[in-house]
């Protein structure tokens, strides 16, 4: 399948990489990971990078790119292969499409090659092994970026999606020249002012009977500090993790962009992905989301979690 995708690369002269909105570490360090390789190696060809932004691109800029050349040019797709996911140009327009992700969800966009694996850790480590596989040299700045969307899915190493594989890969992105230091205090050094809105956060986190942690985060609460929805949302659910009591934890956001809340689902053992699918969403076993449309469904997810335990532990 990885020659499949070289030999369409090779066929185009104009590639474009795009991946989901709102983006985490995992889309950005793949989509650069992929540009910073393929543009080393095809230096002749036209290759872009698109979608939007938020205050996890470490990475760098992204293109405003025309319907013409989309219409002609191979698009590759990363980290999702749902509509909902993605601005609608970036799979609206396009002469070929690949599509490459690690979640569970099926593809709803018309495609020519799609490579999914469940069980990688990131899709940053899906186009670590291809680029390993297809001998297509990864640079250094094409192995930070891929190194950080693998850190960032895996938490820092601690989720189960890490294996031996992982490591083997990471083994071979240091050998890059990667310096550690650099890029951790790059994501994860914080201001004295994030950490106020951090405990402002966690004191407003409520319970309900079967201990699923829950923070819904208005609009008045995004206001009050200047907050981005999608740094709420991903951002600080990670704010209710690592507690004894906790066995799965809810994070509610509106997104002030698309008039909807967004809805961050963790859990420790309970497999939660069926719920999130319920209302349109998806993602992984233990991680994963949706969108809802008012603060009455964020209640009904609720009570679907609640009851998922309470099954689990009659």
């Amino acid at each position: 399948m990885y020659k499949k995708v070289q030999t369409l690369i090779e066929d185009y002269d104009s590639i474009i990489i795009a991946r989901h909105k709102n983006p985490d570490l995992d889309a950005y360090g793949s989509q650069f990971g992929l540009f910073h390789a393929l543009k080393g190696a095809y230096r002749q060809k036209d290759i872009y990078i698109t979608g939007d932004t938020n205050r996890l691109n470490f990475f760098g800029d992204l293109d405003e790119i025309d319907i013409e050349t989309r219409k002609k040019s191979l698009v590759i797709i990363l980290d999702t292969v749902a509509k909902q996911m993605l601005r609608q140009i970036d799979y609206m327009h396009y002469h070929r499409m690949i599509l490459i992700d690690h979640h569970r969800n099926d593809p709803d966009i018309n495609h020519d090659i799609y490579i999914k694996d469940i069980h990688a850790s990131s899709t940053a480590e899906m186009v670590s092994e291809m680029l390993f596989s297809l001998g297509i040299d990864i640079n250094l700045e094409s192995a930070k970026a891929l190194y950080m969307g693998i850190v960032g899915d895996t938490g820092r190493f601690m989720f189960d999606s890490t294996t031996s594989k992982t490591f083997q890969i990471v083994s071979k992105l240091l050998e890059k020249g990667i310096h550690l230091n650099e890029l951790y205090k790059l994501m994860y050094l914080d201001t004295f002012e994030n950490k106020k809105i951090k405990s402002e956060f966690f004191r407003s986190v409520k319970m309900t009977k079967y201990n699923v942690a829950y923070r819904k985060n208005t609009k008045a609460f995004l206001d009050a500090y200047g907050l981005e929805s999608n740094y709420v949302s991903r951002g600080l659910i990670g704010q209710m993790a690592g507690i004894k009591e906790i066995p799965i934890w809810v994070n509610f956001t509106y997104d002030r962009k698309e008039d909807n809340i967004k809805c961050e689902i963790r859990s420790r053992d309970y497999p939660v992905l069926d719920i999130a699918k319920k209302y349109g969403g998806g993602g992984h076993l233990t991680a994963c989301g949706c969108s809802l449309n008012t603060w009455e469904e964020t209640d009904k997810v609720l009570e679907d979690l609640d009851h998922l335990i309470k099954e689990a532990t009659q």
